[in-house]
This record gives C-alpha cells, sequence and structure tokens, in this order.
C-alpha cells in the first residue's frame, strides 16, 4: 500500500507541469487525478486494479477525462520482473519451450498477467500469455481485507442496512471468484476453444486459435491477430467518423447477439479486449471473463428488454422479479413504487423515447432498485449487466450519437423468434451436415 500511495499521489506535483506543458489547462484537474488514481491502482493489486478497469467505461460515474486515463490499466501496469517471468516459462516448459523467440518487452501488462509477442517453431505470429507468480494469493488477501474493512465499515459507523451489507460483501465475493477464474489460463482456454467453434463461419466476428498442448495453468498460447484495438481507434474517432460509427455498430451488435442468440458471451469486452481486424471482422481477446445464460434466463431478458421497448413498467417489474430471489421480509409495494419512478426516471414515458437515453444507464437504475430492496441476483445476471455496461460505454465512445434501441431491435426481435425459425438455425444444421458428409 506505501508503494501505491507513493506511486500515485507523491508525484503529482511534477506530474501536473508535465501535463499542464503537453495538454494545455483544459480539464487538467481532471487528467492529474485519472494520472493520480492510475498510479495508485495499478500498484494496489488485482482487486483495486479490476475495479479501476471496470470504472474506465463508466463516464456516467467519473468525468472523460478521468475514464480515459484509467484505460491504461487494461494494458499498461507494471510488469514482471525478467526473473519472474522465467520462473513462470521455466515452471511451464521445464525441458523445451513450443517457440523460438519471445519478445521481451511485454505486448501489455493486466492485474492478472501479461502477454508477449513470440514465434512459433513452424514460423508462426503467437501471442503468449503469462499468470504473475503469487496471484492467487494476492487476490484471496485482497479480498479478504476488503470484506474485513467492509465489516469494519458498517460497524463503526452504525449501519444496520443488511441488505447494503450483505450486498458490498456480495460484490466483493463475487469480484475475487471471478478474478482466480481468470488466473486459471485453463479456463480461458475452455472458453478459446468454445468460442472457436461457435465463430468458425462467423463473417463478422473472428476468435484465435487456442494451442491447447502448450498451454497450462499459468501459461497460455494463442495466435496472434492483426488488428487495431477499440481503445486505439476513440483516439481517432474524430478525424475517421465513418470508422468509428461503423465499429460501434458492429461491436454492440455482435456482444449482444452473443447475450440474446448464444447465451455465452464476453462478460468484459473493454475496448483494448475488442480489435477492429484488417478484413473488417471485430476481433474479440482475452477471453478470461465469460458468462454463461440459460435458455430460459435469456427468455427473461428478451422479456425485460421488450418491457423497455414497450415502455410497459408493470411487465418491467415482474421481469425484475424473476432475475432473483426475495427476502424474507420484502415489501412489494414498496418495490414496486421505486421500480415504476426508476422506470420513468422522472418523465413521462409517453413524452420521451428511450432511444434518447442511455439504456445502460435506466438497466443500472432499475438493478439498483432491485438490490436496495434485496433482491438477490445469480452472477450470471451481474456479468450480463457488467457486460451491457462495458460494451455500451465503448459503443457510446466511438460514436456518442449512437442509437442503442435501433441497433438492439433486430437482435431482441430475433431472440424472440422460436429457434426452429431462425434462419442461423437451419444454415448451421446445414454446414454440420456438409461437413460430416466431407
Amino acid at each position: 500500500m506505501a508503494t501505491a500511495v507513493r506511486r500515485g499521489l507523491l508525484p503529482a506535483g511534477a506530474a501536473a507541469a508535465g501535463t499542464l506543458r503537453r495538454e494545455g489547462l483544459t480539464d487538467l484537474h481532471w487528467k492529474l487525478l485519472g494520472d493520480a488514481l492510475v498510479g495508485f491502482l495499478s500498484h494496489s493489486g488485482p482487486v483495486l486494479a479490476k475495479l479501476g478497469q471496470m470504472l474506465a467505461t463508466r463516464d456516467d460515474l467519473l468525468p472523460a477525462a478521468v475514464g480515459v486515463r484509467l484505460e491504461s490499466l487494461y494494458s499498461g501496469q507494471p510488469p514482471m520482473s525478467d526473473a519472474e517471468r522465467d520462473r513462470v516459462l521455466k515452471a511451464a516448459y521445464p525441458r523445451k519451450r513450443p517457440f523460438v523467440r519471445l519478445a521481451r518487452r511485454p505486448l501489455g501488462v493486466g492485474s492478472i498477467g501479461q502477454v508477449h509477442r513470440a514465434r512459433g517453431r513452424d514460423g508462426r505470429r503467437l501471442v503468449v500469455k503469462l499468470v504473475r507468480p503469487g496471484v492467487e494469493d494476492a487476490i484471496r488477501r485482497d479480498v479478504n481485507t476488503a470484506q474485513v474493512l467492509t465489516e469494519l465499515f458498517f460497524g463503526v459507523f452504525g449501519r444496520s442496512d443488511g441488505h447494503t451489507r450483505s450486498l458490498v460483501l456480495g460484490v466483493i465475493g463475487d469480484l475475487g471468484r471471478e478474478l482466480e477464474s481468470e488466473a486459471n489460463l485453463e479456463n480461458e482456454a475452455d472458453a478459446l476453444e468454445e468460442f472457436g467453434r461457435r465463430f468458425a463461419d462467423h463473417p463478422r466476428v473472428r476468435v484465435p486459435a487456442c494451442d491447447r498442448a502448450a498451454s497450462s495453468r499459468h501459461v497460455l498460447v494463442l495466435e496472434e491477430l492483426s488488428g487495431e484495438p477499440l481503445a486505439a481507434l476513440r483516439e481517432r474517432a474524430r478525424s475517421d467518423p465513418e470508422t468509428a460509427k461503423r465499429v460501434a455498430d458492429l461491436a454492440l451488435r455482435e456482444i449482444l447477439s452473443q447475450i440474446l442468440d448464444d447465451g455465452r458471451f464476453h462478460a468484459d469486452p473493454h475496448g483494448g479486449n475488442l480489435l477492429i481486424l484488417e478484413d473488417g471482422r471485430l476481433g474479440l481477446i482475452d477471453l478470461g471473463s465469460t458468462g454463461a445464460l440459460s435458455g430460459e434466463e435469456r427468455r427473461r431478458i428478451s422479456r425485460a428488454a421488450r418491457a423497455f421497448l414497450t415502455r410497459d413498467p408493470d411487465a418491467a417489474i415482474r421481469a425484475l422479479l424473476e432475475f432473483g430471489t426475495t427476502p424474507d421480509d420484502f415489501d412489494l409495494t414498496a418495490f414496486k413504487a421505486d421500480a415504476r419512478e426508476a422506470f420513468r426516471a422522472g418523465r413521462d414515458p409517453a413524452e420521451a423515447g428511450l432511444d434518447a437515453e442511455s439504456v445502460e444507464k435506466r438497466v443500472r437504475e432499475i438493478f439498483g432498485v432491485a438490490r436496495r430492496h434485496g433482491i438477490q441476483v445469480p452472477p450470471s445476471t451481474v456479468l450480463l449487466v457488467r457486460a451491457l455496461a462495458t460494451i455500451e460505454g465503448v459503443a457510446r465512445s466511438l460514436d456518442p450519437d449512437i442509437d442503442v434501441v435501433v441497433t438492439a431491435l433486430p437482435v431482441l426481435l430475433r431472440s424472440l423468434t422460436p429457434r426452429w425459425m431462425r434462419w442461423r438455425t437451419w444454415r448451421r444444421a446445414a454446414l454440420g451436415r456438409i461437413r460430416r458428409s466431407a
């Protein structure tokens, strides 16, 4: 923690002079705050670093200048030392490495590990992902510390709101379990293989192939996709608005399709994990965090979305109640009143179209009401809300005028169509028969 404070707070004076010289006075105070947060969070362990990544897409909570700074947490965290990197590789490959050259400088550094470019023995361009030594212990330590501090806070300040306390502890626990899952690269290898099969013939999406034989719990070897991260495209959105608009529409549409059509989705689709490839397809990388929804869960989501689009608060409330379990002291009347107020958002729904508002904000408000009334939602729904919030933020960062509802409507209508009636179902079945007969 001392290192985090030293890196994040103490250099503020020198950083202010340099930022002023390079970028001028515009939003200087927010930029300095963002730089200080990056310095603090990047040296505070994997849990706080992940929280910073999640905040990077939340322009509704933080000024845009701060969010842009926090995006560096996706790939700009402190790298491993050479000794740590070599120790991981030695443990994974005690005899012979499956690549002839590994770039000394990391391609990207995250809270869990880092990635390097490499050259395979067959000449292929590869990416090698390494987990930081001891990161599992660090995650457990951070989670335990956060839970102790939470208990201390509620104890010292005499808070008797058991629902809020349980909510905070639940969020911390869910985040810890998610990070522990990400630290086991065998889970990501499984996801890469499953997504790879699903998108093998997809005209708009590409997933890198995984070398499963060369991968293990702490090392992942996969092909390198050649493309531009959407976070980088954001920097030139003004100079190339048509490309930015097209990519925003593509990314939003495809992530929504994963959620509503397939039920298995990229749960962390931030601007560093999505690439626009040279052939125009959307590249999905870093599948360490994925969500899975059952058919019934997808139908619930579709019903909830339909309720929003038809401005039906009663249907939205029924759909929301289906998402989770209610406590013993649940006050249905109070919940309905609060949910209707959040649904109206202070405006007459007959006069205000939903397409002018942030869908992510409305979803967050509605689920916030559920949490305040003690409704417990399953982890799959938490991942869903986060994925929706993240991809909506990414799309708007590329195209501030994007109409989320217009983009989502065809995907929603398709999800409400029985699967046996969909063209994709017939096409997949035909391709399967062709492969089997070949």
